[in-house]
């Protein structure tokens, strides 16, 4: 089953998600930034995003990508400065899905909080910036979809 690993990232905390994700996937997985994005998604099984938001609103390279992100399937994991169990991370998460093509099938989603205070500024390099739980979260995905493909 071939991945690509797909981030936006303005600080360096999706970036370090996004490299923690990769590292619980094959050796294969492709990763790039959303820049990146290649124009064609058809050689990839599942596109791992990751995005990132800030005062409730999506970051614009994920915005301008994700309209075009034709994938099979799709696992979008976000940085957010928002409490975990608000409603803000339900429409949040929301706004990334509904920018995907029609036909795309999201596999799941998993976000990681920051500290309000923390979220403008650059990843510092003794901040702790838990990765287990995305890690955590993509090898379930991968390995769900990789022992039944229809899920």
């Amino acid at each position: 089953m071939k991945a690509l690993v797909l981030y936006s990232s303005e600080t360096g905390r999706t970036k370090k998600l996004a490299e923690a994700v990769r590292s619980v996937l094959p050796a294969n997985t492709d990763f790039l930034p959303m820049e990146q994005a290649p124009e064609r998604f058809d050689d990839y099984d599942i596109v791992f995003v990751g995005v990132w938001f800030l005062n409730l609103k999506l970051d614009e390279k994920s915005r301008a990508v994700l309209p075009f992100l034709k994938a099979k399937k799709a696992a979008i994991f976000a940085t957010m400065h928002r409490d975990l169990f608000s409603d803000d991370i339900s429409k949040n998460l929301r706004q990334a899905v509904e920018l995907l093509p029609k036909g795309v099938w999201v596999a799941g989603t998993h976000v990681t909080y920051v500290d309000e205070g923390m979220a403008k500024l650059p990843l510092g390099v003794d901040e702790l910036l838990n990765t287990e739980s995305v890690q955590n979260f993509a090898e379930n995905t991968y390995s769900r979809l990789e022992n039944d493909p229809a899920a």
